[in-house]
């Protein structure tokens, strides 16, 4: 493969759009999956004594149960009541139940299931909105979100077992942590692509010590943000991790191969130079996958990394592997992506 070169790129954070961001709304017919017509589950950080709310009918809570750190359960509305731990922490918080088709979360409010107010899915709270609240915003997922076995072991060139990177001691995963390890992007112990949700890049985890190698995220649902809500990056004090921001869902208007090969050749010169790069966005499986599932053609196609899968049945049935609920919601983005970098002569690839 090719030798590794410098790449140059423009730092998309302070990159001003003039478009206007697009508004969609909600068609359940066009849902990514229609997760109302599921059983889900909501995994909680251990507050009080509820692990998870349990979720038969999603807009149905008298059907919904608590599951209580002993394994045992309860149903969830009496369980509300009698915990005013629980019941604090709920009234100010919104669950995603479901996406659109172009990836977008909407949240249905817990405060309206502890007043008893119906819920109807025409009547849940869009993305922009939720946000906008200053609220806990949890994920509800089928029950099956928790990741399969990575699969067995691959060594890379320089003898390094790329598959005991999705799980080792720097990346226990313990407690309530919601990342995943991109083994086929790594090149080391701490030079590591991770697809996440925002939670978890916004709480210090101290078990979890490749995010203090992190020195470079990638926002994948907003245009700009506080810098300072990350806890990640902590193993240089003098250093804050770089953040790009990019609301990918709205690429859906317009050309974004150019904006998607800058942050390309920013995640891959973050690597190079020794770091880790935590890709998100709100649940970390459509608007982030999408852009690590680029980096994969960014290797193949750019750097000549012909051992890195590069088709895109391939590349989300790896991604999947390892993060079971990542979904290729945005196959535009990758499409326009894909025939980019085809289309590079070999002058430009060497001028990136």
């Amino acid at each position: 493969s090719k030798q590794p070169t410098k790449h140059s790129y423009t730092n998309t954070k302070t990159t001003k759009h003039n478009k206007q961001p697009t508004t969609h709304s909600l068609n359940m017919a066009s849902a990514v999956r229609d997760t109302l017509n599921m059983a889900l589950v909501v995994e909680l950080e251990e507050l009080g004594q509820v692990r998870r709310i349990l979720m038969p009918t999603p807009l149905d809570p008298t059907t919904w149960q608590a599951e209580l750190r002993t394994g045992s359960t309860s149903p969830f509305l009496q369980e509300a009541t009698e915990d005013p731990v629980l019941k604090r922490r709920l009234v100010a918080a919104l669950v995603s139940v479901t996406q659109d088709n172009d990836g977008q979360h909407r949240f249905l409010a817990l405060a309206d299931v502890l007043a008893g107010r119906p819920l109807e899915a025409s009547k849940l709270l869009d993305e922009s909105t939720a946000k906008s609240t200053g609220f806990e915003l949890l994920y509800a997922r089928p029950e099956d979100f928790r990741a399969a076995a990575p699969g067995p072991s691959v060594t890379s060139s320089d003898n390094l077992d790329i598959m005991a990177l999705v799980q080792d001691e720097m990346a226990p995963k313990l407690g309530y942590v919601n990342y995943s390890v991109v083994p086929w992007l790594c090149l080391g112990k701490k030079q590591r692509v991770l697809l996440s949700d925002e939670t978890t890049l916004k709480n210090y985890h101290i078990k979890e010590k490749i995010l203090e190698y992190v020195s470079l995220v990638v926002n994948c649902h907003e245009e700009g943000c506080d810098h300072s809500k990350y806890r990640v990056g902590q193993s240089s004090p003098n250093r804050r991790p770089d953040v790009i921001t990019e609301a990918v869902h709205t690429w859906f208007s317009g050309p974004s191969a150019e904006k998607n090969h800058q942050i390309q050749c920013a995640i891959w010169q973050h690597l190079e130079q020794g770091g880790s790069v935590a890709v998100h966005c709100l649940a970390g499986i459509h608007r982030a996958a999408c852009i690590v599932a680029c980096q994969f053609l960014f290797r193949y196609h750019v750097l000549g990394h012909t051992h890195v899968p590069h088709e895109v049945d391939d590349i989300y049935r790896k991604l999947k592997s390892v993060r079971p609920h990542v979904s290729p919601a945005y196959q535009r983005v990758f499409q326009e992506y894909e025939v980019y970098v085809k289309s590079m002569g070999r002058s430009s690839k060497s001028m990136i």
